[in-house]
């Protein structure tokens, strides 16, 4: 019980993109939501009055825990970027001034008053709205889990999130900042901070760093209000009819196959087990990687879901299980907390699979750091290569001097993230708007910034990736590194 102790607490940082929605059971914090509501009543949770109707909106994936987060009680306050007496408290004007860290108000920010009358309304898009475009300045918002599930020190997201943007200067005569917000590993707080962002800070687009729910969720409310809205591939469902999505890399489901092949091709593994958090955003998931593998000639031993937080007591009994059918690979989709828990079950009862999976916060060094030697030699698709690869140095470079300290990879995904943007940026030209954004995105035209694989979108398809990078565990050195980059196929 203390190993477990000491491996949920080293496993804070894990949280900050993890791939799955709110975890259950967390408690209530006074001055925010009180939950889920009868069909079609009006909820105040921070949607600014949007009635649980159409609880898909604030919660994808139907979790009964989800809402149950509330708003901070505090007002918090916004540091400046460069560290420093902290700026005066609550989310910086869109304006000008350093970049800063926002907090909604005690009770929610923007959110509806009590009683469900809406909150003010949202802002109109026009043509090329041009909201949150300065003379001098862009604005944009992202949003990640932070708190909720699990504390996490803001400073890595304080110190990372504008690297590239002041390596690189001014776009077209205008300075980036950005606004970041805790969404506290929620749907429904998702959607807060989102409308926060859009209503108070005035940003021009909004950009989700983690949580297939929280994406879901956040980009829903986006595309309601015309702002553009980008994040890594997660799932397709829920996603593909959203006219202001885009996603930056290869989804789950356009993943499959290559994961297949890894198994099949790579690693020459014929017998395989799935297992993948109890999500309906991870439900296309499992069904494209079913079908991959079978169309791969891998045999699959065992297909399962596993609670989204599941117990020391459930994936102990979900690694046996999968070790009774035989399973020499394992497909594994799930919080990187229920990932390395699963990994320690198995090697405790001597099942040591190959395990292998899609998406971005298994392939992140604390992860390795963590859950060595128990996740062996795995091996995850990640949008960015890892930092032992020499593309990285200038990124190491600036992070250096800008900080005064080496850079994670988390900083690392953001710096490949803000490349990417900036190559959008620049190719919508000086009189940028978000629907001149829009337009170029789907123009046909690539984008990719040295770290991502290209991206090509075309109207009416916003699934642009191209390629992934497969990374590998290294436990000797307790990290990932990089095995290959571009990676289509095996």
């Amino acid at each position: 019980m203390r190993h477990l102790r000491l491996v949920g607490l080293a496993l804070v940082l894990l949280l900050v993109a993890s791939a799955c929605g709110q975890k259950q059971g967390v408690a209530l914090s006074a001055g925010g939501p009180t939950g889920a509501a009868g069909a079609g009543a009006t909820v105040d949770d921070g949607t600014g009055g949007l009635t649980a109707a159409d609880p898909s909106l604030t919660d994808p994936a139907a979790d009964p825990a989800a809402g149950a987060e509330a708003a901070p009680t505090d007002a918090g306050t916004a540091a400046p970027a460069g560290g420093g007496a902290p700026a005066a408290s609550g989310p910086a004007p869109a304006g000008g001034g350093p970049a800063t860290t926002a907090r909604p108000a005690a009770g929610g920010g923007s959110a509806a008053p009590a009683g469900g009358a809406p909150a003010a309304s949202a802002p109109t898009t026009g043509p090329n709205d041009k909201v949150g475009i300065g003379d001098k300045e862009i604005v944009i918002g992202i949003h990640a889990p932070v708190t909720g599930a699990a504390p996490f020190p803001q400073a890595t997201f304080e110190e990372g999130r504008e690297v590239y943007w002041k390596a690189k200067g001014p776009i077209h005569g205008r300075t980036v900042k950005v606004v970041f917000f805790d969404d506290q590993f929620n749907p429904s707080r998702a959607v807060q901070v989102c409308r926060e962002m859009v209503e108070k800070n005035k940003v021009f687009l909004l950009v989700g760093g983690g949580g297939a729910d929280q994406i879901t969720a956040c980009a829903k409310y986006a595309n309601q209000v015309g702002v553009p809205y980008l994040s890594a591939g997660v799932n397709q469902t829920g996603l593909e009819g959203l006219k202001t999505y885009f996603a930056l890399s290869l989804t789950y489901s356009q993943q499959s196959p290559i994961i297949a092949q890894l198994v099949k091709n790579k690693l020459g593994k014929t017998k395989i087990g799935i297992v993948v958090a109890d999500t309906p955003s991870f439900a296309d998931a499992q069904a494209s990687f079913t079908k991959a593998a079978q169309e791969a000639g891998l045999e699959i031993v065992r297909n399962a879901k596993i609670n989204k937080s599941a117990s020391a007591s459930e994936t102990l009994a979900e690694a046996g299980a999968q070790q009774r059918a035989g399973a020499e690979a394992v497909y594994i989709l799930t919080s990187p907390t229920v990932f390395i828990q699963f990994a320690q079950s198995a090697a405790n009862q001597g099942f040591n699979p190959q395990y292998v999976g899609p998406g971005i916060t298994a392939g992140l060094n604390t992860v390795a750091n963590v859950g060595c030697p128990g996740i062996g030699e795995a091996r995850f698709l990640s949008p960015f290569f890892q930092l032992d690869d020499p593309a990285a140095q200038e990124y190491k470079d600036a992070y250096q001097k800008q900080n005064g300290k080496a850079g994670d990879d988390i900083g690392f995904a953001l710096w490949g993230l803000s490349a990417v943007l900036g190559e959008m940026f620049n190719a919508t030209g000086p009189d940028i708007g978000r629907g001149k954004f829009m337009a170029t995105l789907q123009s046909g035209r690539a984008f990719s910034g040295g770290v991502y694989p290209e991206v090509k979108y075309a109207p009416g398809k916003p699934f642009g990736g191209s390629a992934m990078a497969l990374l590998k565990a290294d436990c000797g050195g307790r990290r990932y590194i990089t095995e290959a980059k571009n990676v289509t196929g095996f």
